[in-house]
């Protein structure tokens, strides 16, 4: 069912802190989405360490498009649609390697790294040396950019700049990204499994939900597991004394991050300790002269959302895309980010703490996806969807601080704001709104 502006109004109320049940399950909302959202944004494609060579690929997605992205034979991006212009098969099934060209595996229509068509079997024999090949080769993303490592690509031409519309949240992504000067990598390759939520969902809960920990992951703090008790509690401190626990930081263009500060001299988050303790003591003070003091030294983890479906986590440098399979299903693919120049011990002791916490079977990942899948369940009710979802915590107590060591923050740890923001850009980029209209916004 086709969704217009009028009921689109209707679903999300950002100044009263609700948000209709109906986003998360209606399929004519999930079909403009994939319209509206995931065919303008900038989206999350990779890494630059995945594809460092010529003729380097991976395949990934954008929205429900399989995307090839490689290198071509200059040693430049390329993301083009993997689908073959003549009948639409996937040209690549892989999801990693090397090529010079990708052939379709229904009838040999060949392209190169650049989605050219160099080959089509009987092209003089059937078609008379009159398909006009230039016209016929693989569709291109028409914009592909690059932060700090991480590659983004927009299927809209009109889109701004990848640095514009990253804005005040590249603030956040260097506590990943630039604590070294040669950067980051990917190790370990990817986790991907499905989860029976709403993509929504699990950015909403990376944006800054510093609600849930104690209560979700209390089956991971009985373990006793001294890097999970930890971080449950500095949870736990963000309550009895939410100012100083930490900050939340929001941009126009619906990305935020939530930062959870260092408090009582603790050296740090849950994983500095053991056989990392050594390595981070030996980078402090690079890092703090890269990064300056508050985030060098104060602040003790980040979580955030780049809208719309990528979220990071410096805890054990976890990177999630939430690829949306349908309104009630999530293709989740998890990477672990690493400093290049980290030891190799270091790199696999990270590696195994994202896979322990955050993987399928991860002590988090599981309350998680859990909590996702009954949140999405529940709105499929009839008499559920009748009735808002609740993001009103701190809605008119927000204490704005802009001292200028840091974009301008929202004061406390724990609250809705980002989610609100969330959603509100959502309403906006469902509602087609312009990017010119953006840019105001973000200036």
């Amino acid at each position: 069912m086709a969704i217009d502006k009028q009921d689109l109004a209707m679903l999300v109320d950002t100044a009263r802190g609700t948000v209709s049940r109906r986003i998360f399950v209606e399929s004519g909302i999930y079909e403009r989405e994939l319209e509206a959202i995931f065919a303008r944004c900038w989206l999350y494609l990779g890494h630059e360490s995945q594809i460092p060579n010529r003729g380097d690929f991976i395949t990934t997605y954008m929205g429900e498009d399989g995307i090839i992205l490689c290198r071509d034979s200059h040693g430049r991006l390329c993301g083009l649609l993997n689908s073959c212009r003549h009948r639409g098969n996937r040209v690549c099934r892989a999801d990693q390697g090397r090529a010079a060209s990708f052939v379709c595996p229904y009838h040999g229509w060949t392209y190169n790294t650049e989605g050219k068509l160099v080959g089509v079997p009987g092209y003089e024999e059937v078609y008379h040396e009159e398909l006009d090949r230039e016209r016929w080769g693989l569709v291109q993303v028409p914009q592909i950019d690059t932060y700090k490592g991480l590659i983004f690509g927009t299927f809209d031409p009109e889109a701004p700049p990848l640095q514009e519309y990253l804005g005040d949240i590249r603030w956040g992504l260097d506590i990943l990204l630039d604590q070294r000067a040669r950067g980051t990598e990917i190790v370990g390759g990817a986790f991907k499994w499905l989860i029976n939520c709403n993509w929504k969902f699990a950015a909403d809960n990376f944006i800054g939900d510093n609600y849930h920990g104690s209560v979700s992951h209390r089956s991971a703090q009985i373990i006793g597991h001294n890097t999970v008790q930890r971080a449950l509690g500095e949870q736990r401190s963000a309550y009895a004394d939410n100012e100083r626990a930490g900050f939340s930081i929001c941009t126009p263009y619906g990305h935020g991050l939530n930062a959870v500060r260092r408090l009582g001299g603790n050296g740090g988050s849950a994983l500095h300790s053991g056989p990392l303790a050594a390595y981070y003591r030996e980078t402090a003070p690079e890092v703090e002269q890269r990064l300056g003091t508050l985030r060098g030294r104060e602040i003790s983890r980040i979580n955030c959302t780049v809208f719309p479906n990528l979220s990071l986590s410096s805890s054990s440098g976890m990177l999630h895309v939430w690829h949306p399979r349908g309104p009630l299903q999530t293709e989740v693919w998890l990477y672990t980010l690493v400093d290049r120049d980290a030891p190799p011990a270091v790199k696999d002791t990270l590696r195994l703490a994202a896979q322990r916490h955050f993987s399928p079977a991860g002590l988090f990942e599981q309350d998680d996806g859990e909590n996702w899948e009954q949140s999405t369940a529940a709105a499929r009710g009839v008499v559920g969807r009748r009735y808002p979802l609740n993001y009103q915590m701190g809605l008119g107590h927000e204490r704005v601080v802009d001292d200028g060591t840091a974009p301008a923050r929202i004061i406390g740890l724990v609250n809705e704001y980002n989610q609100r923001v969330f959603y509100a850009r959502w309403l906006q980029m469902m509602a087609g709104e312009p990017w010119r209209d953006d840019r105001e916004t973000a200036r």
